[in-house]
Formats: C-alpha cells, structure tokens, sequence
C-alpha cells in the first residue's frame, strides 16, 4: 500500500536537493496533494457504486444500501456498515403464516384468498439507484467541503486523503437524499390465489432461496481499489517530479 504523505515527502527532498524554493516546493506539493485527493476520491466512489450495482444483480437492497467506505491506516476500502458480507437467504415456507386467521372450509381445511403481485425487482432496483445516487451526492459534498478547507489552509501541504476521508464521513452519514419510495401495487400486476392447508408446505408457497453471497464481489473490488489508489499516486507523484 502506497502512502501518499510519504511519497510527498520524498519528492520534498528531491526538490530541496535541486535548490528550488521552499515556497516553490510547498505550492507544487500542494498542488500534488489536491491532485491525489480529487482523484482518489473519484476512485473510492466508483469502487462503492460498483458494489452497490453488485447488490442490485443478485437483487440484495439490503447489501446495497448498506455499503459504505471505512479507514485502514492510510487507505480505505469498501465494506457494509453491519460488517457483513453474505445476504443469502434459505427458502422460506410461507404456508403456515399465510394461513392464520384462515377460514374453514366445508370439509374443515383451512383457506384464504391471497393477492399475488408479479414477480418484480423494482424494490431493489429502486433501492440500487437510491444507493447510487447518494454516493455521487456524497461525491460533490466531499469536493465542496475540500476545496473549502484547501482555501482555509495557508499553510503546509493539504492532506491528500482529505477527498476519501471527507467523502466516507458524508456518504456514512445519511446526509445526501434519502431513499425515494416506490410503490408496491402497479395496476394489472395482481393475481389470486388460494392457499389451503391441504396444500404441501414444504412445496407451495415457499419463498425462493437467494444468494446473495459478495463475499467474494468485495474482495475483487477492494483488490482493484487498493491497485488503482497505488498506481494514481505513483502516477501523479511522477508526473509533477518529472517537470523539474
């Protein structure tokens, strides 16, 4: 991992060792420093909103509205807010509580009437672009308060984890739009059928099992974070050393 205030310092050195001003020195770091911060920054939101979409394809709106940036050391990485990872779901039988405060039948079987909406995701998807919007909200957030704070700094070198670290702490927060609501009933969508206790539980009426396991998903997206966090740094270090 790659620490970007070390390797502003290293190229300090090398600047006073090719006798540049001080004053130069602190301006060109500076500019450094909020280089590596814009672009970190971008980088870290895209990273949460490719794992926000990875929530949506296995249709997890509670992966995906728990996603969220957390600090590790001098770097950051993308989790959920609960720590966990795996959303999968076993099946579920709903016979038994579809089938209290049934009605009893001729023969003595228990039975109701139940409306069925239609298959949708709209519900995760509504949450999915929810998740997406709040993080590119937390994204504008993030440079505003930065560039406010730069504009506050007189002195030393900017913090070039102030973009990630800004963005985190707003994108954490709740503070950009909450969530819109979407309504569940669309006309047309809804269906009746009978559920009866002479029906097998462990075959009807059973809510399918999801996997929404991104265990692995975030692994992947923290691998290429972390590389890519590495390379800008690296990048912007070099292209500012290799003007003087």
């Amino acid at each position: 991992m790659i620490d970007a205030r070390f390797e502003i310092d290293k190229l300090k050195q090398i600047l006073r060792q090719k006798n540049i001003s001080e004053d130069a020195i602190q301006s060109i770091c500076g500019d450094i420093a909020r280089d590596i911060s814009s672009a970190t920054a971008d980088l870290l939101a895209d990273a949460m909103i490719e794992a926000v979409s990875a929530g949506g394809d296995v249709s997890s709106s509670e992966f995906a509205s728990e996603v969220i940036s957390i600090r590790n050391g001098h770097t950051f990485s993308v989790d959920t807010s609960s720590g966990k990872q795996d959303f999968s779901e076993p099946p579920f039988p709903m016979l038994p509580k579809l089938l209290k405060n049934a009605k009893v039948s001729r023969k003595g079987d228990l039975y109701k009437v139940i409306p069925v909406s239609k298959k949708s995701n709209a519900s995760s998807a509504v949450t999915t672009e929810a998740a997406i919007r709040n993080i590119n909200e937390a994204r504008q957030l993030a440079k505003d308060e930065r560039d406010a704070r730069d504009k506050g700094n007189t002195t030393g070198t900017p913090d070039p984890m102030a973009g990630m670290q800004i963005l985190a702490a707003i994108q954490g927060s709740g503070r950009p739009s909450p969530q819109k609501k979407e309504s569940r009933t669309r006309e047309g969508s809804i269906t009746y059928r009978t559920a009866s206790s002479k029906q097998d539980a462990a075959v009807s009426w059973v809510m399918p099992a999801k996997n929404a396991d991104l265990t692995d998903a975030l692994r992947n997206i923290n691998n290429n974070l972390q590389d890519s966090i590495d390379r800008v740094i690296l990048d912007i270090v070099n292209r500012y050393s290799g003007m003087y």
